[in-house]
């Protein structure tokens, strides 16, 4: 996954100028445009997800997993907890090598104690492995959150995702690039909405273990920091950048009543930090919470 291609980095352009509610719709308008150009669409499926996520239950073990294209074979998803799909899909389908299914199932259970230590027993995630072509394997790492009639907003919800190419390890290490969106939509009151997107691109080498059983294991915690990371300078970009404008925005819209009046509640600081992966029993990337949204204390 090297730099997009310029029609690739249009589209991008495009998904980050709408309203992130929108985004899905969006989505689907560009790949149809780029229905003719399966490489172009191959590229941005594998950079961007689509939002706002969607979930399905697995029939078999009746947990709850999210939606992307990482897990969409035609019209049906696959879970990662049973390899079901849903809806069941007649004839064949491709399977993940063994060492592939053991990984994604290793961080789909790391992954939800994540989700339910940071974000709340309500939140879902899910982690998705795609085998590709000259490199080592693609990962999704999911998280949605949502929150209705709170006492503090009508509704808020949080998606993010962290697609990760893993590239083949040379000489003890490995290349790592994610491409990570982060999307934030709060409706302080039943006819108001506030909404955020933020996206960003990051690549680092780091070392991997030389013991072939922990290669894995390795991947997993470097992915794990380098999620961290992100989501640390993300959530400060929405801090000190995305929040305080909305509110420049919506405290000069004066009306009756002064400033104070016209701005919406539930705007406020929306995130707390997140503790230290490093200090909390390998588990993945500290996450970033919203208010009535859960979060560690």
């Amino acid at each position: 996954m090297d730099a997009p291609s310029s029609v690739v980095k249009t589209c991008l352009n495009i998904l980050q100028k709408v309203p992130p509610k929108k985004t899905g719709l969006a989505l689907g308008l560009l790949k149809d445009a780029l229905a003719s150009n399966p490489d172009a669409l191959n590229e941005l499926l594998q950079r961007v997800v689509d939002f706002p996520l969607q979930s399905a239950e697995d029939p078999v073990t009746n947990r709850l997993f999210l939606l992307c294209e990482f897990n969409r074979h035609m019209d049906s998803y696959r879970s990662p907890f049973s390899d079901t799909y849903v809806p069941p899909l007649s004839g064949d389908h491709e399977h993940l090598s063994d060492a592939l299914a053991t990984f994604e199932s290793h961080s789909n259970e790391v992954w939800a104690a994540y989700t339910q230590l940071y974000y709340g027993k309500e939140a879902l995630g899910s982690v998705y492995v795609k085998e590709v072509a000259n490199a080592s394997f693609l990962a999704c790492f999911l998280v949605q959150k949502t929150v209705e009639n709170d006492e503090r907003l009508a509704k808020g919800q949080w998606n993010s995702a962290h697609i990760v190419h893993v590239g083949n390890v040379v000489k003890g290490s490995a290349k790592y690039r994610i491409s990570s969106t982060l999307s934030i939509a709060i409706d302080p009151t039943s006819d108001t909405c506030v909404s955020a997107l933020v996206s960003r691109e990051t690549e680092e080498q780091h070392k991997v273990s030389d013991h072939h059983a922990a290669v894995h294991a390795s991947h997993l915690e470097n992915i794990g920091k380098l999620i961290e990371s992100i989501e640390i300078d993300m959530r400060s970009n929405l801090d000190v950048v995305t929040i305080p404008k909305t509110r420049e925005v919506v405290t000069g819209l004066r009306c009756q009543g002064g400033a104070a009046a016209a701005r919406p509640a539930g705007i406020p600081i929306m995130m707390a930090r997140p503790p230290s992966f490093k200090k909390k029993s390998g588990l993945p990337p500290g996450a970033v919470a919203m208010p009535g949204m859960g979060g560690a204390h």
